[in-house]
């Protein structure tokens, strides 16, 4: 929605071509628009539940000919008025955020068509003229613009975007300004990843239709998690929109979404009053979160730099001071009034200035920008919870030869030097390669029992927990020897490996023959059917290690465990697959091993190989006396 008088603009200097007028727009636009009002929707930071911002949505269209807010854009657009409807409905979002008592403490995210963006006349490109040096582009009364007042614009992709302008260059002029960007509706629409590359916007908003059931839709969350990451890599943020669960919201929360929006916080208020500074349900459900952090995020607590940060209104003179000193950092991270980071200023950035004698004057030279975002950076951020291997691939962008910038709860809680990151990835290498298998680098015992006992805490979700081994594996190797039998072990273990990175799941290698899988917040006939489907591909897979007479026959000969020589089918695998139903329970995972041990005979038995065992939600006994057992058919 939008809030600044339409003026006429020279594109060319980014002056008014004249003096200041409004756009006038037809008196039956005029109370047309009188007649909507303005709800707000809060983007609340995921793990401490406080208000980052306000997203201002349009009410009282039934009140009207129009069924949408797109159908009122689009007639605007047909009547060549889009642009002044945009400010007239900013006008208005402005003027009731700046009603509600504690507006200052939150960002204010309106609404912009992307018809609009960077086109001449069009709204925010007259304010970064007027103002392009401050953190608020405009006020309402023609005076001063006010500090307090933050805005970030979203873009929807819903729209097609004009092909004639430039979305980089218009959103160069918006960031000048002080003006966050936010991508809407990202994965639904036209632009895609062409709108994220052109746009570098802060904030990628990730549309409802990838968080609706993400806590049990594998492909869901193996996407958000790559946008995440890539996301992350770019310094952006991340706004999971929708959040209707407390599945949902922990599934978000634990994939690196940094902020949320939705039913489960707050719905749309027309009766708002004040900003609250905190949502209670957020920081209850953190609160009943009972899960460990994880190693990453302990590790990563101990090794960041806590440095103090400049806000991004500093005067460019406290650099001086900054970088001033034998022991001064070689960057200065940069943050906005919410604590939020914008990049960094690296010192190598401003030698002329900090090794000159007259560089006080130089950085005073308002021919050389007044504010420190001229000479910002952008730098990846993680969050201080973010896995490891997701850290080391932000690190690999070409933005990240600094290091990283951490953040926590969405605020700037220090920062990763290239340095802490290789010492970060020396453990991880000395770890892995002290727990994992030798042949097929899965990881081995030790990964798999912290896995489960993971899983295990996470109470919220259902697991399926599935042990798999060969079947005459021994007469194989045996008859065909071990080099052979390696091939079957490594041709299995990379069955497995793309398995799990195509569902979003866990691959182990106990030793030997013996595998476990695992898949978590899936459906369970869903999950069920994979493991059924990797099971059945190395049946097939395994009928290229025999010659051509055996696969014709269906089997080998080989010998017994008396000595005694008979015929033996081909190589194949089973499973037993243990499903933990959500809720509270009490097992180990000794017990999750009993259940194992005690149905490997029925799996090998099946006709499709594998065995399901059910754990009842409350476990007070050994699991073979209480579980369910059923052929998977």
């Amino acid at each position: 929605m939008a809030s600044v008088p339409a003026e006429e603009w020279d594109d060319r200097s980014g002056t008014p071509a004249g003096s200041a007028r409004k756009a006038a727009l037809p008196a039956e636009w005029t109370r047309l628009l009188a007649g909507l009002s303005v709800a707000f929707q809060p983007i609340v930071q995921m793990r401490t539940g406080r208000c980052h911002g306000m997203e201002a949505l349009l009410r009282g269209l039934e009140r009207s000919p129009f069924a949408s807010p797109n159908d009122l854009l689009d007639a605007a657009c047909m009547q060549g008025l889009l642009a002044e409807v945009e400010c007239a409905l900013h006008a208005k979002a402005v003027a009731a955020f700046r009603a509600l008592d504690h507006w200052p403490n939150a960002k204010l995210f309106l609404n912009i068509d992307a018809r609009v963006v960077g086109v001449a006349g069009s709204p925010w490109l007259a304010p970064v003229a007027l103002a392009p040096f401050t953190l608020a582009p405009f006020t309402l009364d023609g005076g001063a613009p006010d500090p307090r007042l933050t805005i970030s614009l979203e873009i929807s992709e819903r729209r097609e975007l004009r092909p004639d302008h430039s979305i980089e260059q218009a959103i160069d002029r918006y960031r000048q300004a002080g003006i966050g960007v936010a991508l809407d509706d990202f994965g639904v629409g036209f632009a895609g990843l062409r709108l994220l590359y052109e746009s570098k916007p802060d904030y990628l908003k990730i549309d409802r239709y990838f968080i609706d059931g993400i806590d049990q839709d594998t492909r869901k969350r193996a996407i958000a998690h790559a946008l995440v990451g890539y996301a992350h890599a770019l310094g952006i943020l991340i706004i999971a929109e929708g959040v209707e669960t407390e599945k949902e919201f922990y599934t978000c929360r634990d994939l690196g979404c940094d902020f949320a929006q939705g039913y489960l916080i707050a719905r749309p208020s027309l009766d708002l009053r004040a900003v609250p500074e905190r949502y209670g349900i957020v920081e209850e459900l953190n609160r009943r979160d009972r899960r460990k952090p994880n190693e990453a995020s302990l590790r990563l607590s101990e090794v960041i730099e806590r440095q103090p940060p400049l806000a991004v209104n500093s005067p460019k003179t406290e650099l001086l001071d900054y970088f001033r000193g034998d022991n001064s950092p070689s960057i200065a991270p940069i943050v906005d009034r919410q604590q939020r980071p914008l990049g960094l200023i690296r010192e190598r950035d401003l030698k002329r200035f900090v090794y000159s004698r007259f560089g006080s004057e130089l950085l005073r030279n308002k021919g050389l920008g007044d504010t420190l975002l001229d000479l910002v950076v952008k730098s990846p951020v993680c969050d201080i919870s973010t896995p490891l291997d997701q850290v080391i691939e932000a690190f690999s962008a070409e933005e990240a030869s600094d290091g990283i910038i951490i953040i926590e709860g969405g605020e700037y809680a220090g920062f990763l030097s290239s340095g802490a990151l290789i010492r970060l990835v020396h453990e991880r290498n000395l770890a892995m390669a002290a727990d994992q298998n030798p042949l097929t680098r899965l990881p081995g015992n030790a990964a798999i029992v912290r896995h489960i006992e993971r899983a295990l805490q996470e109470q919220d979700r259902k697991h399926v927990l599935a042990y798999l081994d060969f079947d005459n594996f021994k007469p194989f190797n045996d008859r065909f020897g071990f080099r052979q039998g390696d091939r079957a072990i490594l041709m299995f273990s990379e069955r497995l490996k793309a398995w799990a990175s195509g569902n979003g799941g866990f691959a182990g290698h106990i030793g030997g023959d013996d595998f476990f899988v695992a898949l978590s917040g899936a459906e369970e006939k869903d999950a069920l059917a994979r493991v059924a489907d990797l099971v059945a591909q190395f049946r097939s897979d395994a009928e290229s290690l025999y010659d051509p007479e055996a696969r014709e026959a269906g089997c080998f000969e080989g010998k017994d465990r008396y000595g005694a020589v008979r015929r033996f089918p081909l190589l194949s695998a089973s499973g037993v697959a243990v499903v933990i139903a959500p809720g509270p329970h009490r097992l180990t995972p000794d017990t999750i091993n009993t259940a194992i041990a005690g149905h490997k005979a029925i799996a090998k038995e099946s006709p499709d190989k594998l065995c399901t065992v059910h754990l009842p939600t409350l476990y007070p006994l050994p699991c073979a006396a209480l579980a369910q057992t059923e052929g998977l058919r």
